[in-house]
This record gives structure tokens, C-alpha cells and sequence, in this order.
């Protein structure tokens, strides 16, 4: 199929994609891009690597509770940016996808992202090493992009 042919065809396909779908297949895409900076920097254990990473995790939390019918409205007024009680709500919901160590991860991150320290330079001690933390972020994204129904090129 021709190039100008497979972007029509997208366009068509994501306006008949419910807001929802589309806001959540954007958040996880998102969730993507702050995991990748969050391990691109050259301080992999500082304050913007733990930023970026808490940006990811609600991302791709919130992503996952988008596809299950919540709205970003509730998502934004009752988790906020609390990411253990997205957890904990995605859980219920019936994700099963939670990589180990993440819960933990969440628990660190999650008071100093909602209070806005990580923002401000505090640099949190992480309960696990910078590659063990990579992977549980990589593994909760592909697990959600897979529970979405995500990562075709028809998807994209």
C-alpha cells in the first residue's frame, strides 16, 4: 500500500477510535517517550530520571484505566498523581501485568512526584538498582500496551 494510502487509512481508523481509545492509546505513547528520558540521562539515579519515570508509570497506569472506561476527569480529581493508588486501581480493575519490584518503586516515587519534590531536585534513594527499575517500567508499559491492544502499525 502506498505511503499517502496508509496514512488515509489511519486518519480514518483513529477518528472512528472512541475518545477514550484514542486518549489512552496517546498516554501510553506518552508514558513511552517519558520512560525513554527518564533512561537517557546521564544521571540515571537523579531527580529528572526518577521524574520522568514517576511520569511514566502514571501514564501508563492511567492508560489502562482509560481502556477500562474511566474517564481522564476521574482519573485527574481521585489518583491525582498518587501512583500506589493507581495501582492499587488498576489491580481491581483486573490488570495483571504489575512487573515485581514496581509496587515498591511506586511507593517511593509516588509522595515525592505528588508533592512536586521530584520536580524540585530532591533525588530519591530507589529500592531498586537504575537497570532493575528500567526494566519493571519497561515491562508495566508493554504489559498495558498489550492489555490495550496496542503496538500495530494500524495503531500507530
Amino acid at each position: 500500500m502506498p505511503t499517502h494510502q496508509r496514512i488515509i487509512f489511519r486518519l480514518r481508523k483513529w477518528r472512528r477510535q472512541p475518545t477514550e481509545r484514542r486518549l489512552a492509546i496517546a498516554f501510553a505513547r506518552n508514558a513511552r517517550g517519558f520512560h525513554a528520558m527518564a533512561w537517557t540521562d546521564d544521571d540515571r539515579v537523579g531527580s529528572q530520571s526518577a521524574y520522568h519515570s514517576a511520569i511514566a508509570i502514571e501514564l501508563g497506569l492511567k492508560a489502562y484505566l482509560l481502556h477500562r472506561g474511566f474517564s481522564d476527569d476521574w482519573t485527574r480529581v481521585w489518583l491525582r498523581h498518587d501512583l500506589s493508588k493507581a495501582l492499587r486501581c488498576v489491580r481491581i480493575v483486573g490488570f495483571e501485568g504489575v512487573p515485581d519490584g514496581l509496587a515498591e518503586l511506586a511507593a517511593v516515587l509516588g509522595p515525592l512526584y505528588g508533592s512536586g519534590s521530584l520536580r524540585s531536585g530532591i533525588k530519591p534513594s530507589l529500592p531498586l538498582a537504575p537497570e532493575a527499575a528500567d526494566q519493571a517500567i519497561c515491562d508495566l508499559l508493554s504489559a498495558v500496551e498489550a492489555a490495550i491492544g496496542i503496538g500495530s502499525w494500524t495503531d500507530r
